[in-house]
């Protein structure tokens, strides 16, 4: 482990590890704060292009995060010969595919899930006008702490929830980010992502832009409204794919009974198979929290679409799926 960091923080117990790394415990020696380290081994990476995405990672985290709330902070990074060490803020609570377990199939309330998806969407429109695609959102890289209100929450809106109050959602891990230049008008290319969530454009192994990270967060909104249903599955990861590409999107009434006309129209906004009539994340984050979605035109995701072709940036594989929590991969009827 760095020299450096060991002299910057006292390292404590393990949080947890990963195939190439590893999340300790940290305590800043000059303050006596509590911060998680990610410690990754780029001489274990399969290739050049792995180990320098490993590299560009943190310092993407850093152009996201500062000053942005709804990412997780990155606080100092170190570098040797074999590892990079990744020092951020230290989340306690559970990652939002967990809060969504805890609530064994029940839909979460349309004005919860209406709050999280707004403060994951203003975090990724303050990390497309720094040029930072996120490419992996999915309720897994969604850290969440129930114990903080969201602050536009209310009392009269917890009142109407049942006593629920929405909770403080922040964006994680951009081990897959890529660069897409200021005002994230570029392009980036690459199969990146988890295959439930990824988007068909980047399916489709050409480039895309950030608004591949909208898609994503509607199938987020999509799972929280559902209890747990995704939009999009298969038994193999080809058939999720395919069923990705084919873009054919339900609502059951067995599942969506209860869910606003206006949030199945936000979630067709986002959720849409042409990228250029795609919202935009800046897009949904001035939509209004009731989840209605008539105020927004198709214009400016048409501008964003086309507005340049600024950067390209090669991707890494598509990472293997996983049950995510959500039951057996299946597409809705």
């Amino acid at each position: 482990m760095s020299a450096e960091l060991k002299r910057d923080y006292e390292i404590g117990e393990e949080l947890g590890r990963g195939r190439f790394g590893v999340v300790h415990r940290c305590t800043s020696r000059a303050t006596g704060e509590a911060f998680a380290v990610k410690s990754v081994d780029r001489s274990q990476l399969g290739d050049d292009l792995d180990r320098e995405l490993a590299q560009v990672e943190p310092k993407l985290a850093q152009l996201a995060g500062a000053g942005n709330p709804g990412v997780v902070q990155v606080h100092a990074v170190y570098e040797d010969e074999a590892w990079t060490h990744t020092v951020m803020d230290l989340c306690t609570g559970p990652d939002l595919l967990e809060w969504v377990g805890l609530r064994r199939g029940e839909p979460v309330p349309e004005p919860v899930a209406a709050a999280i998806v707004a403060q994951i969407a203003q975090a990724l429109a303050l990390c497309h006008r720094r040029g930072v695609a996120h490419r992996d959102v999915k309720p897994d890289n969604i850290l969440i702490d129930p114990a903080a209100k969201e602050e536009e929450e209310d009392d009269d809106e917890e009142e109407e929830n049942g006593g629920e109050a929405a909770p403080r959602a922040r964006l994680a891990d951009f081990g897959s980010a890529a660069w897409v230049g200021v005002g994230g008008l570029g392009r980036a290319e690459g199969l990146v992502g988890t295959p439930h969530y990824v988007a068909p454009e980047v399916v489709a192994g050409g480039e895309y832009g950030a608004k591949a990270d909208v898609w994503s967060v509607g199938v987020v909104m999509y799972a929280l409204l559902s209890g747990g249903a995704l939009p999009f599955g298969g038994e193999t990861p080809a058939e999720v794919l395919a069923s990705v590409m084919r873009g054919t999107l339900r609502f059951p009434p067995r599942l969506f009974d209860g869910v606003s006309h206006a949030a199945k129209d936000l979630m067709r906004r986002m959720i849409c198979r042409y990228e250029w009539r795609r919202l935009t994340a800046e897009q949904r984050r001035r939509s209004p929290r009731s989840l209605g979605a008539n105020d927004l035109t198709t214009d400016e995701a048409y501008q964003a679409y086309h507005g340049g072709r600024a950067c390209i940036v090669v991707g890494i594989p598509i990472r293997p799926p996983h049950t995510d929590g959500f039951g057996p991969w299946r597409e809705t009827e």
